[in-house]
């Protein structure tokens, strides 16, 4: 039987993938605070990958998988051409299965490849990068963090140095450090969808236009209901649970911790300065305003 070109050449490419395939020599599980993966173990099928698992605790999780071809120094997004035991509404079990269809997925695989599963239940996400975890909440058709980001990079810090503050307030990054500091599917929110939150808050698009001040009390209904200065908690009926971090200047000293609290957005003022809000204490209004991109603000990542 004659093979064509174009034959000899698909069929060198899967005995290719094959023993790329056949380089694949770990899976990587992550424990995580309330539930467990264990017993992760893969097979090769053909072009496919077996992935089993075992999920402990009760309850309905969000399950993604995701593959690092450098020993877990990078992973990327999560794996797309998946199915089984994968997505969203997973139940807790055991041998559950993930099959992987390599070749649909990637032109090419190579190197010291590792498996990273992560089950996150209803309203936690939880970072592939370093496990921790994060409340989210859907403000109007958005899907934000309720959470500070605390993702740890160069040019971040902890208010005053101190681990603990970081543990409750988040880091705070200069602007060019929160561009790429959200995990993958989430991203640093830009001018527009901080006005889309805003007004999706009760903002009118004239107010949400505006600099400094705007609109009423939709800061009231983002600012968390303790630990801001004198009594000026909000509500929090947003759900957005906006915390008092304070800030960093660029000389490196830090202020306002307890006083208000900042978030970068990812839009350009000009070549120096970069649009950010800010909320206060001792006011119901959300700020908007433009700051030194050396400034140190917290970060709150927005779903793609």
């Amino acid at each position: 039987m004659m093979i064509g070109k174009h034959g000899i050449l698909n069929r060198l490419l899967i005995m290719r993938r094959k023993i790329l395939l056949a380089t694949l020599y770990t899976c990587f599980a992550v424990v995580l605070n309330a539930q467990k993966i264990s017993n992760v173990h893969f097979e090769q099928d053909g072009k496919k990958i077996d992935i089993y698992f075992d999920l402990e605790s009760a309850g309905n999780y969000d399950v993604n998988i995701f593959c690092s071809e450098d020993s877990g120094k990078s992973w990327g997004n999560a794996l797309v051409y998946v199915t089984g035991d994968v997505g969203k509404n997973q139940k807790d079990g055991t041998n559950k299965l993930i099959i992987w269809d390599v070749l649909k997925e990637r032109e090419k695989l190579s190197g010291n490849i590792e498996f990273k599963i992560v089950a996150s239940l209803k309203n936690i996400f939880t970072d592939p990068r370093d496990g921790q975890t994060y409340k989210t909440v859907v403000i109007g058709s958005q899907t934000w963090f309720a959470q500070n980001l605390t993702y740890k990079t160069s040019n971040s810090w902890c208010y005053d140095y101190y681990g603990s503050n970081c543990d409750i307030y988040g880091r705070l990054y200069t602007w060019n450090a929160a561009k790429t500091a959200c995990p993958p599917s989430w991203h640093l929110p830009s001018d527009d969808e901080w006005k889309q939150l805003e007004m999706s808050l009760g903002m009118i698009q004239s107010e949400a236009n505006k600099d400094n001040g705007r609109g009423k009390d939709e800061g009231k209904t983002m600012k968390s209901t303790s630990g801001w200065y004198n009594n000026g908690n909000g509500t929090n009926s947003s759900g957005f649970n906006a915390l008092s971090g304070g800030y960093r200047s660029g000389s490196g000293s830090f202020s306002s911790l307890g006083n208000g609290g900042g978030w970068w957005s990812s839009s350009e003022r000009s070549g120096a300065h970069a649009w950010y809000r800010r909320l206060y204490y001792n006011r119901g209004q959300v700020r908007r305003y433009n700051s030194r991109k050396t400034y140190g603000y917290s970060v709150r990542c927005l779903k793609n």
